[in-house]
């Protein structure tokens, strides 16, 4: 089974939320693994993939594939660096990762980050057959997002298993509305999920918990 971790957009906590799920799995005896096909922004070690490879125990390079010095699209990135992406290259690496376990795959960016002409993020999505799980902002502006980005992700067939509000701190009046305003707003039976920027471990458990959960029923 794949768990895709995507977000409404760049720095939403996507490789947080991979890594509260990694360490969630991993005290179950659960057998998880977890890729990054591409990582941009990279001067000397990636540094999503780093993370989570520490804690799976494995070398950073085993946890992602491509990597690109400017924070940019992979495809802008591919460009600037004359490097072609090999997209078959990326999808047999996730179909033999994925055998007798979890996978979770990490994106770059948003769900439509283009990876090269015509192809993003819910291409690979489809053509893995994973479930998405959407990472987006607590505050302000995140109802915009949230909204473009499961619907992107409908209007490709494609059912997000929920999303997730990131970084509840409260500090601006839309944080004490959002959930209940996207959950107007989308009106779809969707699992609305909600984390304060510092969670304790009592709240980091009980998210895991319920986002696996939900990938049981889902």
């Amino acid at each position: 089974m794949i768990l895709f971790i995507t977000g409404t957009d760049t720095n939403v906590g996507k490789t947080y939320i991979s890594s509260i799920l990694i360490s969630y799995l991993r005290d179950k005896n659960i057998s998880v693994d977890y890729l990054k096909p591409i990582e941009t922004g990279v001067e000397n070690i990636p540094e999503d993939a780093y993370l989570i490879s520490s804690i799976l125990g494995k070398t950073w390079q085993e946890c992602v594939l491509y990597t690109f010095k400017k924070p940019m699209s992979p495809y802008a990135c591919s460009l600037d660096e004359c490097i072609d992406i090999d997209i078959g290259f990326i999808l047999e690496e996730i179909e033999k990762r994925q055998i007798g376990k979890i996978l979770i795959v990490e994106g770059a960016g948003g769900i439509a980050v283009p990876i090269k002409p015509g192809i993003d993020y819910s291409y690979l999505i489809e053509k893995i057959n994973a479930i998405p799980l959407i990472v987006a902002r607590a505050s302000l502006g995140t109802l915009n997002h949230s909204f473009l980005t499961y619907f992107y992700l409908k209007s490709k067939n494609i059912k997000p298993l929920g999303i997730i509000l990131n970084g509840f701190d409260y500090k601006e009046p839309s944080q004490q509305y959002n959930e209940t305003v996207l959950r107007n707003m989308i009106y779809d039976k969707v699992n609305i999920y909600t984390l304060n920027r510092y969670p304790n471990q009592d709240e980091v458990s009980k998210i895991a918990d319920n986002i696996y959960k939900s990938i049981a029923n889902f």
